[in-house]
């Protein structure tokens, strides 16, 4: 999946975010809440660990691992985003 700048533009006027890094990083909650919506998890307590910057246009996917996992990754399979849930 990819996040282009007309996704982000949409999220960041949605969230009220001026930000100006954001003119080039995807937002990690814009992020988190595709995985979640892409690997249908609905997870209330979840811990967040942001490792790499994910920029506009980079094409990431998101890996269910177990059931209380998901890892996001570019296509070069550097780790962007680990989200786990908290039991």
């Amino acid at each position: 999946m990819t996040f282009n700048h007309e996704l982000v533009t949409r999220y960041l006027k949605l969230v009220n975010d001026n930000n100006p890094i954001h003119n080039h990083i995807v937002p990690g909650q814009l992020i988190v809440e595709k995985a979640f919506l892409i690997c249908k998890v609905k997870w209330k307590s979840y811990s967040i660990k942001y490792r790499k910057a994910t920029i506009i246009n980079e094409n990431v996917r998101f890996d269910k691992e177990l059931e209380n996992k998901i890892t996001v990754k570019n296509d070069r399979n550097e780790i962007k985003i680990v989200i786990t849930k908290k039991v």
